[in-house]
């Protein structure tokens, strides 16, 4: 009996010995571990540095309707403009108005569009404080990419009679879904030279989405 138990404590030792210690193997990971010989995938990585876009993918959709009917289309004297829709796609940086790069800096800056803006960075989150507005945007990042996602969304009702006035509605009661995302894909710019002239700002909440819409810019910013 002894015999048997030296035996299984020999394998034991045996097979303690012969284990690897698993761990993040990338040397520029933040958590490296030196004595790690296999990666068991828990590297994570700081998105200090400058990104530059390589694409953007898109997902939006709208749905109006008035007097509680969904409204496909409007004509109030330009011509049709659809109300009602649903996009998904991938584009270049430069169709969806991103030119330049961003930089994240070691203490706490976001650089984008010539503005300095403070933001904070845990667990796959970017929180970035502009002014009086706080924005928090999802992201991943490795060691060579970074992808951050914006998103924005509105369910409002309102009364707008001009819709009755100039596009001959019979209600003027009005209610909008819409929802915007957009996922930046970035590589990192190994330069460490920052470009500033970025055609949209990221975070920019600047249109109808965000305030109560009127029907000009509604039909100016459908799609």
């Amino acid at each position: 009996m002894k015999k048997i138990l030296y035996t299984f404590l020999a394998v034991s030792i045996i097979f303690a010995a012969c284990k690897k210690e698993e761990g993040c193997t990338d040397a520029i990971a933040t958590n490296y571990n030196a004595d790690a010989e296999d990666d068991d995938g828990s590297c994570t990585y700081s998105i200090i540095g400058v990104w530059t876009p390589t694409s953007v993918d898109i997902d939006s959709s709208m749905e109006m309707t008035v007097g509680g009917e969904i409204i496909e289309e409007m004509d109030c004297g330009d011509g049709p403009e659809s109300v009602n829709y649903s996009f998904s796609g991938t584009m270049t940086p430069e169709e969806a108005g991103f030119i330049g790069n961003m930089e994240f800096t070691s203490d706490g800056k976001m650089l984008v569009d010539g503005d300095e803006m403070d933001y904070t960075y845990s667990n796959n989150i970017v929180t970035v404080t502009d002014s009086d507005t706080t924005m928090v945007f999802p992201c991943s990042v490795t060691s060579t990419n970074l992808s951050l996602t914006i998103e924005a969304s509105m369910d409002t009702a309102f009364t707008e009679p001009l819709l009755m006035l100039f596009c001959g509605l019979a209600s003027a009661d009005v209610t909008i879904s819409a929802y915007m995302g957009q996922t930046i894909h970035c590589s990192k710019n190994k330069s460490g030279v920052i470009n500033t002239n970025i055609g949209q700002r990221i975070g920019n909440t600047n249109h109808s989405w965000f305030v109560k819409p009127k029907l000009n810019d509604i039909l100016k910013n459908i799609k």
